[in-house]
């Protein structure tokens, strides 16, 4: 007996459209390790003071005193996952001082382009920072033109464009290394 295939509703569509998918959800694991790694480069005295929970400080300075590749790589991928608890904007904020005030503000031109051209710009940013993914930059763009659409309140919007130039940072630190 054959069986009938499953027919999808437009509902089932929906509750999934704001997900990020197991491949997205692993690269943003990586840039998290990435950015752990990037925090382990500061000072001792500067990892003491950043705002977050106790254990990330204690991996942060372990994570100076490891050697071994192989245990490096564990400690990033701890910190990462460490990091996932964490307010995006403020370890970037500890992070961006290295870059200054002049890229931070080209990059937020990069995101008004983005967010207002669309894929050209989105392929030029992703010719010079090597570590953008055009999949997420896209994603990031369609929610907020969705939210534009639907005409949501002014903070979900800033929020939409603040997850979008996280996201920037992020490839701008990590493509300088």
């Amino acid at each position: 007996m054959a069986r009938r295939p499953q027919r999808f509703t437009e509902d089932d569509f929906e509750s999934l459209e704001g997900r990020a998918s197991k491949t997205e959800q692993k690269k943003a694991v990586q840039r998290m390790a990435a950015l752990g790694e990037q925090l382990a480069q500061l000072s001792t005295k500067q990892i003491q003071k950043l705002p977050v929970e106790e254990r990330l400080i204690d991996a942060l300075l372990e994570l100076q005193s490891i050697t071994s590749h192989e245990a490096r790589r564990r400690q990033c991928q701890r910190i990462g996952k460490l990091l996932r608890n964490e307010d995006e904007s403020v370890i970037l904020s500890y992070l961006t001082p290295q870059q200054g005030a002049k890229k931070t503000a080209q990059l937020q031109r990069w995101v008004e382009r983005i967010i207002k051209d669309g894929d050209p710009v989105i392929n030029d940013f992703s010719k010079t920072y090597k570590a953008a993914e055009r999949h997420t930059l896209r994603q990031h763009v369609l929610r907020i033109h969705r939210d534009m659409k639907q005409e949501v309140s002014a903070e979900e919007l800033e929020a939409s464009k603040l997850k979008l130039f996280n996201y920037v940072q992020q490839v701008a630190l990590l493509s300088e290394n």
